[in-house]
């Protein structure tokens, strides 16, 4: 009975293929390295850093998208993804081979019934390695099924997976795209507890960071249009805070709850909802019973 696996000699990219992401294109240089072993932090330009390949700083602010857009993305589901996968390749391939092979994988996957987003990185060890969010429902039996059906023979070439449930999904997704955030690492607490682990590709190869298998994003949804509505987002927020009496409306609120709630969190709330009547009328509460304790007021 044939295989039903991709064989690794017949993998090259086709015009039906699963949607993905066309970044920056990546390159080889002579030591053999898919990834940069000393990428620049930045390059002196007017203009916000972006770019999966150009330096860190850019690379930080595309992940910080990327991840942003997955968690607005779930916040739309109403629900939470479904599984977290990781499928390393256990070999040093050629970057031509590391091109040719995913695409067919992300079609057959979509075939066979998965949807998800994937991310594409190296490790220091110059070999790939694809993390996945898988959002819709199916049994672990029936992903992992699909999966051995989809990815090349292991007499092709070396792989391994690994399926497990999310635990966190504001740290998985974090952790994918090796966006910039603090944790704990070694028992310390750091600024960016990603940053030993972020890896850039080279400019120039032909493949890509990230993209996705069947209908990822939420119906009516793109990537760009999540993007647009997080900026406006942001920008509404921004605005809010600038009014003084909002930010005296969040101190009062911050420390009338024994300061147990982040502060950062009631600052996005009373910032997005600044000009709400409700937010308005405390605000004009606060300011009374400011004016009740001047003792100036008060003197006659």
């Amino acid at each position: 009975m044939p295989s039903s696996n991709v064989a690794l000699s017949a993998l090259s990219p086709s015009g039906d293929q699963t949607t993905m992401k066309t970044t920056s294109r990546y390159s080889s240089d002579d030591d053999n390295k898919i990834f940069q072993t000393k990428p620049p932090f930045s390059k002196p330009s007017q203009f916000r850093a972006k770019g999966w390949t150009e330096t860190e700083q850019g690379y930080i602010s595309e992940a910080k998208q990327l991840t942003m857009c997955l968690l607005s993305n779930r916040r739309y589901m109403r629900r939470p993804y479904t599984w977290a996968v990781h499928i390393n390749i256990n070999e040093v391939l050629p970057p031509e081979a590391i091109a040719s092979m995913w695409p067919p994988v992300c079609r057959n996957l979509r075939r066979n019934g998965v949807v998800c987003l994937w991310v594409r990185e190296p490790n220091r060890h110059n070999k790939v390695h694809y993390h996945l969010v898988v959002k819709n429902h199916i049994s672990r039996k029936q992903l992992e099924h699909a999966i051995e059906k989809s990815m090349p023979s292991r007499s092709e070439v070396k792989w391994r997976k690994k399926i497990e449930e999310i635990e966190n999904e504001w740290r998985y997704c974090h952790y994918i795209t090796k966006a910039k955030i603090k944790g704990m690492v070694k028992g310390k607490l750091v600024s960016d507890m990603h940053r030993r682990k972020r890896r850039l590709f080279k400019a120039g190869l032909r493949f890509d960071k990230y993209g996705t298998v069947g209908n990822f994003w939420e119906a009516g949804k793109t990537k760009k249009k999540l993007w647009d509505e997080i900026k406006e987002t942001e920008k509404r927020i921004a605005e809010g805070l600038e009014d003084p009496d909002v930010d005296r409306l969040v101190q009062h609120v911050f420390e009338m709850m024994g300061e147990t709630v982040p502060k950062k969190r009631i600052e996005r709330s009373f910032g997005y909802s600044a000009d709400s009547p409700a937010v308005q009328d405390w605000i004009s509460q606060l300011i009374a019973i400011d004016w009740s304790d001047d003792p100036w007021l008060n003197s006659g």
